[in-house]
C-alpha cells in the first residue's frame, strides 16, 4: 500500500462549435472533433446528448454535448502532465476517473468545473488501461505492461496492487462484478481472470479461458458484466459472448454477420427482460446492437451498421438515456450518435424465434 501526492489543475480550452455531417443511414450523424489527429478512444455518457471521451493524442478529456437544434459544442480539459495519453474513463456520479496510459498516473475530471487532479501510480511506467468504479467509491484499473490489477482508494490516497501470478496478461479492460469481485481481459494469455482481493493470496484469482468446446483459446478485449455473468468482444474472431459457467466452452457465442471486422467496443444495458448489448467493428467500419433474453439468453435481434467515412475505425461505445448510441472513430477523429429507430424500415435488422 502506498500513500502519494495529488496535483490539481484547471485547464479549460475554449469551447469551440462543431459540423454535424450526415451519414448514408439518417439515424447517424458524424461530429468531427475540431481538435486534429486527436484519437478519440473511450467514450461515457453523463446525460442525454451528452458525451465525454479521452484525447489520446492530445493528453486531453473531451466533452460533446449537442443540443436540442443540433447544434454540436465541444469542449477540450488538458491533463496536467503533457503526453499523458487518457485512455479509459468512468464515472462515479460525481467525477470523472480516467487511467493515463503513458502519464502512468489516475485522472479525476470534475464535470462542473472541469478540474482535473492527477495521482501518480506508485509502479513505474504501468501503462493503465481500463478502470471502473465501484459502489463503494474504490476506483480499480489494469496495468498493461506490469501484470497488476490495481485498486485506488480516493479517501485515504492509497493503492494496493495485485499481481497475477502468470506472466504476460497485457491487461486491457475492469469491471465489477458481485461479491466484491473484479473481472479482467487478459489478451495476451486468451483469458478472463477474476480477482476476489479480500482472499487469501493463493485463493485470489480465478481463470475463465477464453474458447469454444474443442478450439483453441483466443484474447478477449472489452468486458461489461452483469447478474455477475461477464460479456466480453473477441476481435480475432467477429463474437460477442456472455460467459456460460457450467458448460464445456465457458462461453455463449454471438455470431456477427460479417468476417474480417473485429468486435471490439462494448457496452451493456439491461432493458427489463432483455439485454441491449452495443459493439463496436473497427476493422468493419460498423456499429452493432444485439438483443437478447436475459434469463434464456436467446437472440432477439441482431443489427451491424455502416459508419461514415472511409475508415472511421469504431473504438468505444456508450448509450445515454435517450437510447442513442454513441461512438469514438479514431479514424476519421469524430465522435458519432445513431439514433432510433435505429434502422430503415425497409432494411429491418435479423430477428431470431423467441
Amino acid at each position: 500500500m502506498a500513500v502519494v501526492l495529488v496535483a490539481t489543475m484547471v485547464m479549460l480550452s475554449a469551447v469551440r462549435p462543431g459540423a454535424a455531417e450526415s451519414a448514408a443511414s439518417p439515424y447517424v450523424t458524424s461530429y468531427t472533433v475540431p481538435y486534429a489527429n486527436s484519437e478519440p478512444t473511450h467514450i461515457i455518457s453523463l446525460g442525454a446528448d451528452e458525451v465525454w471521451f479521452t484525447l489520446q493524442n492530445d493528453s486531453a478529456i473531451g466533452r460533446l454535448v449537442v443540443a436540442g437544434n443540433g447544434q454540436p459544442t465541444f469542449t477540450r480539459f488538458p491533463t496536467p502532465t503533457a503526453n499523458s495519453a487518457p485512455y479509459d474513463l468512468a464515472y462515479d456520479g460525481q467525477y470523472i476517473w480516467f487511467t493515463e496510459r503513458q502519464g502512468n498516473r489516475i485522472g479525476r475530471l470534475t464535470p462542473g468545473t472541469g478540474a482535473i487532479s492527477e495521482t501518480v501510480i506508485p509502479t513505474a511506467d504501468s501503462q493503465p488501461t481500463g478502470i471502473t468504479v465501484t459502489p463503494d467509491g474504490n476506483v480499480w484499473f489494469v496495468q498493461r505492461a506490469t501484470n497488476k490489477i490495481a485498486r485506488y482508494n480516493p479517501g485515504g490516497g492509497t493503492f494496493d496492487e495485485f499481481t497475477y501470478p502468470t506472466a504476460g496478461a497485457q491487461f486491457e479492460d475492469v469491471a465489477a462484478g458481485r461479491n466484491d469481485s473484479i473481472w479482467a481481459t487478459a489478451p495476451g494469455l486468451n483469458q478472463v481472470i477474476q480477482l476476489f482481493p479480500d482472499n487469501a493470496p493463493s485463493q485470489q484469482f480465478e481463470i475463465v479461458p477464453v474458447l469454444d468446446f474443442g478450439l483453441q483459446p483466443w484474447p478477449p478485449a472489452q468486458i461489461a458484466v452483469d447478474d455477475e455473468k461477464p460479456w466480453i468482444t473477441a476481435p480475432s474472431k467477429d463474437l460477442v459472448g456472455r460467459y456460460a459457467p457450467g458448460t464445456l466452452s465457458y462461453w455463449r457465442w454471438y455470431e456477427l454477420f460479417h468476417e474480417g471486422t473485429g468486435a471490439r467496443g462494448l457496452f451493456l444495458q439491461r432493458m427489463g427482460e432483455y439485454y441491449y448489448t452495443w459493439f463496436t467493428e473497427p476493422d468493419g467500419g460498423r456499429a452493432g446492437l444485439l438483443i437478447t433474453h436475459r434469463s434464456r439468453a436467446t437472440i432477439l435481434t441482431l443489427f451491424e451498421q455502416p459508419l461514415p467515412g472511409s475508415s472511421p475505425r469504431p473504438m468505444s461505445i456508450t448509450a445515454d438515456p435517450n437510447g442513442t448510441a454513441w461512438i469514438t472513430a479514431p479514424g476519421v477523429n469524430a465522435i458519432m450518435a445513431w439514433r432510433q429507430p435505429y434502422f430503415y424500415q425497409g432494411y429491418l435488422p435479423a430477428t431470431f424465434g423467441q
